[in-house]
């Protein structure tokens, strides 16, 4: 099997757009199958009434054995989600044991279990291991944590506790052992830690958090894999004071004190709004699972999986954690029936030989990035036609929408007329974000007297009704010089977003210039003719540099040049923009479709950098080929 990248709830909520288009369009007259759990009782306290919503007794009835382990932390969630499956799958013995997360990743990473429960990411040193044992693995995050200070519940004196104070007592070779020694005014009374031993997760976010190294801390304390082990002892000793997770915490109230943390913003208590927003700081933190890709192979980890994701958000609510957005459970879920199709077309040349006609049309700004594709596909795939035609982003998209193309390139998102228009006639799609583009504003090379224009002035230019015509019109000191104007036609996504972001609506804008759909044309205008002023995406800049001249623009924060550092951050601002596909998930159906999709994704950072524009996280073009791949499966 081939590795797989992580899904993070760092990618992007351009994840979770296109995932929430892709769930809309995603209607197969056949449903995945709703798996149901079996699970093993495991080390562990009182676990949380476990609360489905996704039918557990739905599906074929599966058997086998499915080995969990890790962080006691994420246990009453996977739990909880073993005992909900098994109403409907008893004959799947779901086994999750508490090894603390270095022990679960040290089992997994031998191949030993196929999901690994963790309150940290892996470490570079573990993820080594895995892969000198051939274990490849998705990242799927299943919630957030507060990590959580208790102290006895008589404790009457302790409120919160800042960092430095928390440091103080936890750091290697620290001496403090009475109350009284952490802050004057507490009382003469015997001090005694409790927290969870060196292979926990939660020991080193801890450890890094409040004494800022992992694994760094005084050695003299009660420790344990087994949080509820840490509550008996700190429900036990009027002394005390320990940390673990907030689930533990909500599910033991009566016997435990929680404290604040003050991070150096104030003292903040640990509660779902606070571990959400994160000012809960620094002890808010990331909970996963990692799943072995070889396990997915197997049914019944498969429907395990896919039932982890359907019911996360609640069971993980129910166990008293901040669950992440919906559709990061939707991502896991894509990314695993991915996996588990095992569907991959990195290497054409290795793939089986396919045969059939794609149809591509749009916008001329994404074509340059389609058409590499597309040539690079080919290589592999002689026998397939892929034609990209260039009609805009609107003509391409009345083509996408009557369902005479496959894919549609854009330069903006669809309009909601457009969609509606698709919806008519029945086509549904999934968008993907395939980069970033600076739209750039160019002259003539020997004009020598304009380095940057404002907003301001591009919007006098450009305004209905704008009488200007000659450079000495634009500012004072321009020379006397006719000024004539080239720039896409009004089907064209670039034409959008220029007229909105310059003159403040799309489509919007003066009539008379040379208009073309084409921008090769408006190339050759420009650099035709020395009073020239034009703008057009940022590869064909790239590629026609030596006879153009790009300028600058002055958004409200001084004259920024459009280059790939400055489109990719945002400071080439107003004119950078996101950029397109559009697939009709109609054409998945097809081999051929589903495999230049596929490819496009897996070979789309690079291509799109060679295009001369910015390429989007890899992370985001591996959630779309997930989404493909799940809508070509039938998910």
């Amino acid at each position: 099997m081939r590795p797989t990248r992580p899904i993070s709830i760092g990618a992007p909520l351009l994840l979770a757009a296109s995932l929430a288009v892709f769930a809309a369009a995603c209607s197969s007259p056949t449903p995945t199958p709703q798996p149901t759990a079996t699970q093993a009782p495991a080390a562990g306290g009182t676990q949380p009434t476990a609360v489905a919503t996704t039918a557990p007794d739905a599906g074929p009835r599966l058997s086998g054995t499915i080995e969990v382990d890790g962080s006691s932390t994420v246990f009453p969630v996977t739990q909880a989600v073993a005992e909900e499956f098994r109403k409907g799958q008893p004959a799947v013995q779901v086994n999750v044991a508490v090894s603390g997360t270095g022990g679960g990743f040290q089992r997994f990473a031998s191949g030993e279990t196929d999901v690994s429960n963790a309150s940290r990411h892996i470490k570079d040193s573990e993820s080594e291991s895995a892969a000198a044992n051939g274990v490849q693995f998705i990242e799927m995050r299943v919630g957030t944590d507060g990590l959580s200070v208790m102290v006895h519940p008589d404790n009457d004196f302790v409120e919160c506790l800042s960092v430095e104070e928390l440091s103080a007592i936890w750091s290697p070779g620290s001496e403090i052992n009475n109350w009284s020694q952490v802050r004057a005014g507490f009382p003469d009374r015997r001090l005694r830690l409790y927290g969870p031993d060196t292979d926990s997760g939660t020991f080193d976010y801890f450890t890094e958090e409040i004494n800022g190294e992992a694994q760094i801390s005084r050695a003299d304390y009660t420790a344990s894999a087994d949080d509820n082990v840490l509550v008996q002892g700190i429900a036990g000793d009027r002394g005390s004071l320990g940390y673990f997770g907030y689930a533990y915490y909500q599910e033991n109230q009566d016997k435990l004190k929680v404290i604040g943390v003050d991070g150096g913003e104030g003292c903040v208590a640990p509660e779902p709004a606070t571990i959400e927003d994160g000012t809960y700081a620094p002890l808010s933190r990331p909970l996963f699972i990692y799943v072995n890709t070889e396990s997915l192979g197997r049914t019944e980890v498969q429907a395990f999986v896919e039932y982890y994701m359907d019911n996360g958000y609640e069971l993980t609510s129910e166990a008293g954690y901040v669950p992440v957005e919906r559709s990061v459970y939707a991502a896991n879920k894509t990314a695993a029936l991915a996996e588990a199709a095992g569907m991959a077309t990195t290497a054409p040349d290795d793939a089986p030989r396919l045969s059939g006609t794609i149809e591509v049309d749009g916008s001329s700004t994404v074509f340059p990035v389609t058409q590499a594709v597309a040539e690079e596909f080919r290589k592999g795939q002689p026998a397939v036609q892929v034609n990209v035609a260039v009609s805009g982003t609107g003509g391409g998209f009345q083509r996408f929408a009557s369902g005479e193309t496959d894919v549609s390139n854009a330069s903006r998102h669809i309009k909601d007329s457009e969609s509606e228009s698709a919806a008519a006639n029945g086509v549904q799609f999934i968008e993907m974000r395939v980069g970033t583009d600076g739209l750039s504003v160019m002259v003539h090379p020997d004009n020598d007297f304009v380095e940057c224009l404002s907003v301001e002035e591009l919007s006098a230019i450009w305004s209905p009704g704008s009488e200007i015509n000659n450079w000495s019109q634009v500012r004072a000191g321009f020379p006397d010089r006719r000024l004539r104007l080239y720039g896409p036609d009004t089907d064209s996504g670039t034409f959008d977003y220029f007229t909105e972001e310059i003159n403040g609506e799309a489509q919007i804008s003066r009539a008379d210039y040379t208009a073309s759909a084409d921008d090769n044309v408006l190339v050759q205008g420009i650099a035709g003719d020395r009073g020239s002023l034009g703008y057009f995406g940022y590869a064909y800049y790239q590629e026609n540099q030596d006879k153009l001249k790009v300028i600058g623009v002055d958004g409200g924060e001084g004259c920024v040049a459009p280059e790939p550092a400055t489109i990719e951050d945002g400071t080439y601002a107003p004119l950078s923009r996101p950029l397109f596909i559009y697939v009709n998930t109609e054409s998945l159906g097809r081999t051929e479709v589903q495999a230049f999709v596929e490819y496009y994704m897996d070979n789309g950072y690079e291509l799109t950098s060679e295009a001369g524009y910015v390429p989007v996280e890899r992370s985001v073009y591996a959630a779309n080929k997930a989404a493909a791949l799940a809508e070509a499966t039938g998910s």
